[in-house]
């Protein structure tokens, strides 16, 4: 990579544009290289830095904020110093349904576990889980967070809040847009306290959330989000448990809480138990 670029032809008000490439400068080497890029995502390093045409062509991350070394920890698990009290949620997908697993004290959302069904039908993935709870949250009280169209039933009045219900789940849910969700996710990868993002994971046990965050869960080149059957199952578990425990106040969500009021009647602060 050269130290400078330079335009062909000057503006029109004779102006030529150069381009500094960071080797220019004799302090910043590769070793300078390779720990600045940690703290910039991936597209604005190459942009900024590496000066290559970058953009988004067909599709981009979601998470440009997202990094490896801020916001993942394989050492990451429950603590049970910090409470027992173990938040899921749920993605009902057909052929992939999704939990994921968080403990969330303070402003601090850490999602240390996961499970991920590959085409099981959902019944049995609840007693995986259940089956898992069990054995790696023992003594811990769930709070199970979910998309509420789970209540929609099949042809022979099925449907999937029905299914937790018989297993004595009490889903609750929220009718939160998609994009208020991610807002509330991108909030908290980039708010630090003691030094940490308030959104953090294990990437060994949240190995398909990790996935998405790095950069499998897209947009396509009109900013829509990408449903590709795989990375969104993850990121959509992630984001209806952050419908109950978001830490955000802004007057944007102020207002979407006001809208529920008008079609729900008293706002339910800690959510409502999803009910056909």
């Amino acid at each position: 990579m050269p130290d400078q670029q330079q335009q062909a032809n000057p503006n029109e008000e004779g102006f030529v544009l150069l381009r500094l490439h960071f080797s220019a400068d004799p302090e910043k080497d590769d070793k300078w290289a390779a720990k600045a890029k940690k703290e910039y995502p991936t597209e604005d390093w190459e942009r900024e830095f590496e000066l290559k045409p970058v953009g988004h062509r067909d599709s981009y991350p979601v998470f440009g904020d997202y990094k490896r070394i801020l916001h993942e920890d394989e050492n990451l698990v429950w603590l049970p110093s910090k409470g027992k009290v173990i938040y899921r949620g749920w993605d009902f997908g057909k052929v992939h349904p999704c939990v994921e697993f968080a403990q969330c004290f303070g402003n601090s959302k850490n999602y240390v576990d996961e499970l991920y069904g590959n085409n099981i039908l959902f019944e049995p993935f609840i007693q995986q889980v259940l089956g898992h709870s069990n054995v790696n949250f023992r003594g811990c009280t769930f709070v199970d967070w979910v998309d509420v169209s789970g209540r929609n039933e099949d042809a022979w009045g099925n449907s999937s809040i029905k299914s937790m219900r018989q297993y004595g789940l009490h889903p609750r849910g929220r009718d939160q847009p998609v994009e208020e969700g991610i807002r509330l996710m991108c909030q908290d990868m980039v708010r630090l306290e003691d030094g940490h993002p308030y959104f953090r994971l294990n990437p060994l046990k949240c190995s398909h959330l990790a996935a998405s965050c790095r950069g499998g869960y897209k947009r396509n080149k009109k900013g829509d989000i990408i449903k590709d059957g795989i990375n969104d199952h993850p990121v959509d578990a992630a984001r209806y448990l952050y419908q109950g425990v978001g830490s955000d106040t802004s007057k944007d969500w102020t207002k979407i809480q006001d809208k529920l009021k008008h079609q729900y009647g008293k706002f339910p602060k800690d959510g409502r138990q999803v009910r056909r």
